[in-house]
């Protein structure tokens, strides 16, 4: 089974993970008029956590940061912090199937949840079964139409927008703290799943530049989507909708064309999965170096139950989902997906000479201190 990818098919991951269901939502909502700030401001905690990725990475090329961890900290602590990060990563491939879910009853309604979550699960897994290379290709087959209709949607709602939505800008600037930590949370310190695909990456020393330039990508994005919703919308509407930028679609008409929206339905679907793909892959290849596998294919099953079966047990109702447990997820996410890269980080810098040793490979001063 081929894991080896590029730095430019990680790049794709990275923008697939930034898009993923929040495309359809706005995190930063809570901002009001200012939403769109926070959501520039939030890009930048994301950006602070995608430099200590690719600084740690450069430092030990193809060495997993589990392994990093337990070298650095200790076995014991180390497996402790490895088992915490796993958490928060089986968590958010939770809340991502259940996004999916959500999404999905807003145009079959009548179709039952736990239908929805099997197939979609088997669907991954089934992906995941044809290795990660395949599933980075998978990205790269989609990225084109995704970009296309991403364009297309944003230039049809055109004649909807009332600038005015968007003053006075910085008005109350207090609820903008609240949604930055909201938009940090969701989507971009979810990139933190990609520091246990980063060792796979063959060219990593000379393509990370491409992982800058496709954050910078989907960052934009995400601020025309908060600018687009807003200017439409209004921020009272914006904050009552659970999917303001499907409501934005929903008004929209081309002519006699009518509903859309539906023509977009693809875009999000595939932008929601690839999300949900990702997550479930970050999380059997972080069983397999918890556990010292020689491969993650015999965990992708049991993975996949086990998430199928929590998504049931623990999302009794979509109001539920959207108004608890989502919010919820940010005092134990984020922290953990912004400070386990940082402390192993540092863990692994002041420690560095006797990390290299237990590697078998001597220090050398051509590291990511001079890559970046």
């Amino acid at each position: 089974m081929d894991n080896r990818i590029s730095s430019q098919q990680m790049a794709f991951l990275l923008f697939f993970v930034l898009l993923g269901t929040s495309l359809i939502y706005v995190p930063e909502s809570d901002a009001g008029r200012n939403a769109w700030i926070s959501t520039i401001l939030a890009a930048l905690v994301g950006f602070s956590l995608l430099a200590v990725m690719l600084r740690l990475q450069l430092m030990f090329p193809g060495i997993s940061i589990f392994k990093i961890a337990e070298l650095s900290l200790g076995r014991i602590p180390g497996k402790i912090l490895n088992g915490v990060f796993l958490y928060v990563i089986f968590v958010i491939a939770l809340l991502s199937l259940g996004d999916l879910v959500t999404m999905l009853r807003q145009l079959f309604p009548y179709a039952p949840q736990f239908s929805l979550r099997t197939i979609i699960i088997l669907t991954v897994a089934y992906c995941l079964y044809k290795g990660v290379t395949n599933v980075a290709r998978l990205t790269e087959a989609a990225l084109g139409y995704t970009l296309l209709f991403i364009a297309i949607g944003f230039l049809v709602p055109a004649n909807m927008v009332d600038l005015s939505n968007l003053q006075p800008v910085l008005s109350d600037w207090r609820t903008m703290l609240g949604a930055i930590a909201y938009g940090a949370n969701w989507p971009y310190a979810q990139i933190a799943v990609l520091v246990l695909l980063l060792p796979m990456v063959t060219d990593l020393q000379k393509g990370y530049p491409k992982l800058v330039t496709w954050y910078i990508i989907a960052t934009v994005i995400l601020t025309l989507r908060t600018l687009l919703v807003l200017a439409v919308l209004g921020p009272e509407l914006t904050l009552i909708n659970a999917f303001p930028l499907y409501r934005v679609f929903r008004l929209a008409e081309v002519q006699t064309f009518q509903r859309i929206e539906l023509f977009f339905f693809a875009m999000w679907f595939t932008t929601g999965f690839m999300q949900l793909l990702i997550y479930y892959l970050g999380f059997v290849v972080g069983l397999q170096d918890l556990f010292g596998l020689k491969n993650y294919r015999s965990m992708i099953l049991p993975a996949g139950l086990l998430i199928v079966i929590m998504s049931i047990y623990t999302i009794s109702s979509e109001m539920y989902f959207l108004q608890v447990l989502t919010p919820a997820s940010i005092p134990h996410d984020l922290p953990v997906n912004l400070f386990y890269p940082f402390t192993v980080l540092v863990a692994a810098s002041i420690g560095y000479k006797k990390v290299k040793g237990k590697l078998g490979t001597p220090p050398s001063s051509n590291t990511a201190e001079q890559s970046m």
